[in-house]
């Protein structure tokens, strides 16, 4: 393993005075439509930490997943928390019913969490999400549009621990890799049967941080990355308070290793996040995240939120590169409010990224978006998607209380629309009570 560090470059107040200087004015909608529920409707309980993908074959086929908690349409038999599905076939105008990827199929199986989402250029639909930490990570596929599923095939190996599972497909589905979780180690698995069978997990780490993985990309010379952010401190658990290291992990294919040549380029040491207030609430739950996107040229971008103030608000960065090595400095999206949870995607057209995050800068949350034609050199006005002011208890004039997860999801059908999916929340829980929201638009 090889740690490439890249400095912070500009001073951070350089790049803010650079950044709002050229800042377009804020659209209240821009050419999104207003954001709608998904899922129940807020009932005491919480919907969150979603995803959304695209079938790249059929522009009109839309898949979303939602973290259902205290999900009771099969109670008591199925996980209470559990993973929930549902379809559109027209664009994401309508959707149909809420259905369980894994319900009694996996009873006894306590909780369901932290679910990924990708469709290969055939139309299967992969999807990967924590069965508790034992198994782990576990792989469902369907070859007709989520009305059946195969699985779940482990990816475990020996470990008997797993958390935090990041999954990226090839085009085809032939090749499956998962990057995870496991303490005070970072994995990644690989497939090269469509998911049929897993090699055993490469360790990627020679340190002792915290490694979560919060985005991944696949290049179309088959380069795997994964973007992660190793956490540091005194808390106990998985759940550090100190600083952040943002980095970028590359993989190599291989067809006997999970990761061959695992790399590691690092952008900087991010201050430790700050406080949660929310009852029950975890020390890293702002913690700073890096997502990364690939277009079909082989340019990759990668955002992420930083700070150099400890427990101070964090500002948005992105850096592209060519070659997956070398990275240009930080350019500055956003250093209003604290910015959180970013998440970037690709276009169909070489050069065209779109980013979305939440951040609080108007008092209360909101969620936002903006877009690159020309591979992050521009980006245009940024967009409010959290555009409803009533409907929920937790939304006002300012926005949403709580952003209800620390990750959210953004997609790019074939056509160019942009499918955002996210959690908002009362704040009086971690996990009490909120729901998922979703937009589309471009």
């Amino acid at each position: 393993m090889r740690l490439r560090p890249i400095g912070y470059g500009m001073a951070a107040s350089v790049l803010l005075v650079a950044a709002l200087a050229r800042s377009a004015p804020v659209s209240a909608q821009g050419g999104f439509d207003d954001e709608r529920p998904a899922g129940t409707p807020y009932k005491h309980q919480g919907n969150w930490e979603p995803a959304v993908a695209t079938d790249p074959s059929n522009a009109n086929v839309v898949y979303q997943l939602i973290t259902g908690i205290g999900a009771r349409e099969c109670s008591p038999r199925c996980p209470g928390t559990s993973i929930l599905f549902r379809r559109s076939t027209d664009g994401g105008a309508t959707w149909g019913p809420q259905t369980f990827v894994c319900g009694l199929a996996c009873k006894g199986v306590g909780w369901q969490f932290d679910p990924q989402i990708k469709v290969a250029t055939d139309g299967t639909v992969y999807v990967v999400f924590m069965n508790t930490f034992d198994p782990g990570a576990v792989l469902f596929t369907s070859t007709d549009r989520g009305t059946t599923w195969s699985g779940p095939v482990t990816m475990n190996g020996s470990l008997a621990y797993m958390d935090k599972p990041q999954l990226v497909i090839s085009p085809s589905g032939h090749d499956v890799y998962v990057s995870f979780n496991g303490k005070h180690s970072t994995y990644v698995v690989a497939s090269h049967d469509g998911g049929h069978t897993f090699l055993a997990p490469t360790k990627t780490n020679d340190d002792d941080l915290w490694w979560y993985s919060d985005g991944g990309a696949n290049a179309p010379d088959g380069t795997v990355y994964f973007t992660e952010n190793g956490e540091s401190g005194s808390a106990s658990g998985g759940h550090q308070n100190g600083p952040n290291q943002i980095s970028v992990l590359r993989c190599t294919s291989d067809p006997a290793v999970s990761c061959q040549d695992p790399t590691w380029t690092t952008f900087g040491t991010s201050a430790a996040p700050p406080p949660c207030p929310v009852f029950a609430c975890y020390p890293d739950y702002y913690a700073p995240t890096p997502s990364v996107a690939a277009d079909g040229s082989g340019r990759l971008i990668v955002a992420y939120s930083f700070s150099t103030v400890p427990n101070g608000p964090k500002s948005l960065f992105v850096r592209t590169s060519t070659d997956g090595t070398t990275w240009s400095p930080p350019d500055l999206i956003n250093a209003r409010g604290d910015t959180s949870f970013p998440q970037i995607a690709n276009g169909p057209s070489s050069g065209d990224f779109r980013l979305a995050w939440q951040d609080d800068r108007t008092g209360a949350f909101n969620t936002w978006y903006t877009a690159s034609s020309d591979g992050g050199s521009t980006w245009s006005k940024q967009v409010k998607l959290s555009n409803l002011t009533s409907g929920a208890p937790y939304k006002s004039a300012k926005g949403y209380t709580f952003p209800d997860g620390d990750y959210f999801g953004l997609a790019v059908g074939s056509t160019g629309t942009s499918f955002a999916i996210w959690g908002e929340a009362d704040g009086s829980s971690i996990y009490c009570c909120g729901d998922v929201w979703f937009t589309r638009g471009s």
